[in-house]
């Protein structure tokens, strides 16, 4: 039993004694600005768009959903004057960008399908 202890301890000196080198400190890396996105202002995650945006909602109130198709992210939230209760975001075969956002209206769930940020479609 003691030669087995002392052989294990043998051999754990020895791979320590391997790795003797004193690791070094690793340096900090730059800050890097956050990524611009090539479609302009994008809502996030929460629901937030990433930019200020201008946008007039006025013509588009009451108008068929037929009649936003094309609008992008930022001005669908300009347009509900909220955040969606979610948002997904990912990529597709066909575009860079497709984003789900999910709005509870007065006639019921309307998931709005954008593509490359541009409304494509609305489920209600």
């Amino acid at each position: 039993m003691m030669k087995s202890l002392s052989a294990i301890l043998v051999v754990g000196l020895a791979l320590a004694a391997c790795n003797s080198e004193k690791a070094k400190p690793i340096a900090a890396l730059p800050q890097q600005a956050a990524p611009t996105s090539s479609f302009g202002a994008i809502v996030d995650e929460m629901g937030k768009c990433t930019e200020t945006i201008t946008f007039d909602v006025a013509p588009y109130k009451g108008k068929p959903d037929d009649a936003l198709m094309g609008l992008g992210e930022c001005q669908i939230v300009a347009l509900h004057g909220e955040a969606p209760l979610s948002v997904m975001s990912g990529a597709s075969q066909n575009s860079k960008r497709e984003t789900t956002m999910l709005y509870m209206e007065p006639n019921g769930k309307a998931v709005y399908l954008f593509s490359d940020n541009r409304l494509k479609r609305v489920v209600r």
